[in-house]
C-alpha cells in the first residue's frame, strides 16, 4: 500500500467514525428526551388516575365504565392498608421504636425509647 492509498483508507475510516459517533449521540440524546418525556407522562397519568378515582370516590362517574382495573385498583389499595395497620400494630408492640432520634439528623434503625425500657423494668419487677 502507498501513502496515498493509505492516506485515502485513513481519510475514509476517520469519515465513517465521525459519522457512527454522531449517530450514536444522536440516538444518545433522543433517548434521553425520549426517558424525560416518559417521566411526565407518568406524572401527568398518576395525576389524571387521582383525580379520576376522586370522581368516582364521589360518585360522579360510574365506576363499572373501567372495570376490572377500578376493582383491581381498590382492592390492592385495600391490601396496602391493611398492610400498614399491621405494620403499625407491628410497632407498637415493639420494646424499642423505629427511626431517628430527634436530637440527631442521622437515621437509625433502632432507637432505644426511655419511656419503654422504664416500663419493661416495672413490668419485670411486678413479677
Amino acid at each position: 500500500m502507498d501513502k496515498s492509498e493509505g492516506k485515502d483508507w485513513f481519510a475514509k475510516t476517520l469519515n465513517n467514525v465521525t459519522e457512527e459517533t454522531a449517530k450514536v449521540y444522536k440516538i444518545s440524546r433522543l433517548k434521553l428526551e425520549i426517558n424525560s418525556f416518559n417521566k411526565t407522562y407518568n406524572e401527568k397519568m398518576h395525576k389524571i388516575s387521582k383525580r379520576l378515582l376522586k370522581l368516582i370516590e364521589q360518585g360522579e362517574i360510574d365506576a363499572s365504565l373501567f372495570e376490572p382495573e377500578y376493582s383491581s385498583i381498590m382492592q390492592i389499595s385495600e391490601k396496602i392498608e391493611e398492610m400498614e395497620a399491621e405494620v403499625e400494630a407491628i410497632k407498637g408492640n415493639l420494646k424499642y421504636g423505629f427511626g431517628k432520634k430527634k436530637s440527631d439528623d442521622n437515621e437509625n434503625i433502632v432507637d432505644v425509647k426511655p419511656e419503654t425500657v422504664e416500663n419493661d423494668e416495672k413490668k419485670e419487677d411486678n413479677k
